[in-house]
């Protein structure tokens, strides 16, 4: 943990989300090199972010710039139009920096042109960059100067040359094999072991995979459980065991764009068939397919499943597809023949996972041993609110972690809380009225009870229960219904919002200082529909007949916890 004079690392290290960067002249490699080395970092599951659908002017977005420094790796297309470009070379400036600030690793291509061309701003490629030049002699001659720097930089270094005399399928596969190297490397190095926690579960899935009769595998569990991060593990574990693979991320987000799923369906068919443009319709025959390894991942419904498969009714007995979802009936809808449950962390993985982000794998000191239990406590074996606060305690110095914690005692870390409510806003409004009850008021209670109180108040609870169990957002065990203690936070504070400075305005109160302050002071509004009172945190309550004068829609009233010292007074 830091002293309170040092600054902040999580600062100055920002948080990694892509393994590659890819830097290109569009007009130049679109239709080419640039796609067919994109569709070989897809093939092998490189979590690569590409620029490829924004209008590209003068001024670059800091959305890309934040892009570059969240990204591990930065592969430069160097082409002989790349120094005409001013966008391409603020991307190449900020990359630079990056390799210097945060020894982002490099790797320069150079497609068509010379290294020292660029190094030198000669040649072909010089005199495209002549003609920015002139511009910015008088404009601004100081980014000039970085630009020229940025150009010498990367000439210098070691890369992969393109010309016309070899055939380009090799160099990009050698580019692909030597960046696996180097985020197998870098793994290494950072973290000296295999991922936390998952030995036993990439075992595990590769033993049902080469059981008899599973041909399909879903992988399910609640957002952030580490779905995701299960399913690339095997995939670059077990994928060279295939003739052709692909891993499709990100499918929900994808097909809420408006051209999202079709496009997810040509690039798979353009990487595992060799159609860059699949003829709708048509049904591919066996002989065309072999043995094939495909990733789905984050499905959210059937239909989605249908559209991308389209084009491979006939599989190979010896292909395999492992689905991700939520949501349990959405894989049984997909026709899988295995569902495997992700479970959280036991404590001793989930502490270690914490301390490779908190204190980059070193182990914590003794002034914040007992901090970390109670983070990893919080967290309750989640894989992503361990990471998200690790990342956000990384450097911190001790009074930082103390107000932290306090923070999230009121409200939970909204990276965390947005992910899990993923599930949430697909339900519709009665069932989210039933979960939000149960977040706020029925959790380790018994089903029935659950149902009959919800049933009293207009719902048909019993269905939408079962909905909230297949999208993994409760559970039941002996007929008591409990739920993730991170799933019950974002619930209350999904209820906390409905009116964050005026607990009067919400539709459930069940913090006792809120049903205080509400009763005490007759604030109570039509709003109002449900309040559970634990007497044993309450103070004496002295109420007037009013109090409740306004609350129209109350529906479900409770006190529990009575003690002899509780005194509950009617003025």
């Amino acid at each position: 943990m830091a002293s309170s004079s040092s600054s902040s690392s999580s600062s100055t290290t920002p948080k990694l989300k892509y393994e590659v960067f890819l830097s290109f002249r569009d007009e130049e490699t679109q239709k080419n090199f640039r796609s067919h080395l994109y569709d070989a970092f897809s093939r092998e599951n490189i979590n690569t972010f590409i620029d490829d659908k924004l209008n590209r002017g003068e001024e670059i977005s800091l959305a890309l710039l934040t892009a570059i420094e969240q990204s591990k790796i930065s592969v430069i297309i160097l082409s002989k139009g790349y120094g005409s470009s001013s966008w391409c070379l603020k991307e190449l400036e900020k990359i630079v920096e990056c390799k210097k600030k945060y020894s982002q690793i490099l790797i320069p291509i150079f497609y068509h042109v010379d290294p020292s061309d660029v190094r030198k701003q000669t040649g072909d490629f010089g005199k495209a960059f002549s003609q920015l030049e002139e511009r910015f002699k008088v404009d601004d001659p100081e980014m000039l100067q970085r630009w020229k720097t940025a150009l010498t930089d990367i000439g210098n270094l070691s890369g992969f040359i393109s010309d016309n005399t070899g055939d380009e399928s090799v160099l990009v596969q050698d580019i692909v094999n030597d960046i696996l190297e180097k985020l197998d490397d870098e793994y290494l190095v950072i973290n000296n072991e295999s991922p936390v926690g998952l030995d036993s579960k990439i075992e595990q899935i590769e033993c049902l995979l080469c059981q008899e009769g599973v041909r399909r595998l879903g992988i399910w569990g609640i957002g952030g459980i580490g779905k995701t991060t299960l399913a690339g593990a095997v995939f670059r574990k077990i994928s060279k065991q295939f003739e052709a693979c692909y891993f499709i991320q990100n499918i929900r987000e994808e097909s809420e764009k408006s051209r999202g799923l079709n496009d997810l369906r040509q690039r798979l068919c353009s990487v595992v068939l060799g159609d860059k443009y699949p003829n709708i319709g048509f049904t591919l025959e066996r002989n065309r397919l072999g043995r094939v390894l495909i990733v789905f991942d984050d499905v959210t419904k059937l239909e989605q499943m249908e559209c991308l498969m389209e084009d491979f009714a006939y599989l190979d007995s010896e292909s395999r597809i492992i689905i991700t979802a939520r949501d349990e009936r959405v894989l049984k809808q997909c026709g899988v023949d295995y569902i495997h449950e992700m479970e959280g962390l036991v404590s001793d993985v989930a502490f270690q996972l914490f301390n490779r982000y908190a204190f980059g794998g070193k182990s914590p000191t003794e002034d914040c041993i007992e901090l970390s239990s109670r983070v990893v406590a919080y967290a309750a074996g989640v894989p992503l609110a361990l990471k998200v606060l690790g990342y956000s305690l990384f450097g911190r110095t001790k009074k930082d972690w103390e107000s932290n914690l306090e923070n999230l005692k009121r409200s939970p870390h909204m990276d965390i809380h947005e992910v899990l409510k993923v599930s949430y806003d697909g339900l519709n409004y009665e069932q989210r009225q039933v979960f939000l009850d149960i977040a706020c008021f029925f959790k380790g209670c018994e089903r029935a009870l659950i149902e009959e109180v919800l049933d009293a108040n207009g719902f048909a609870s019993h269905y939408c229960i079962n909905v909230l169990i297949e999208r993994s957002l409760i559970t039941t065990s002996f007929n008591t219904i409990t739920m993730h203690a991170l799933l019950q936070e974002m619930g209350r504070e999904i209820v906390r919002q409905e009116s964050s400075n005026n607990p009067a305005k919400r539709s459930r109160l069940w913090d006792h200082n809120d049903i205080f302050s509400v009763l005490t002071t007759n604030k109570g509004k039509g709003t109002i529909r449900s309040i559970s009172l634990d007497m044993s945190k309450a103070k004496e309550i002295h109420l007037q007949p009013k109090a409740f004068n306004k609350m129209h829609n109350l529906r479900f009233l409770e006190a529990y916890g009575f003690t002899c010292g509780n005194k509950c007074q009617e003025s």
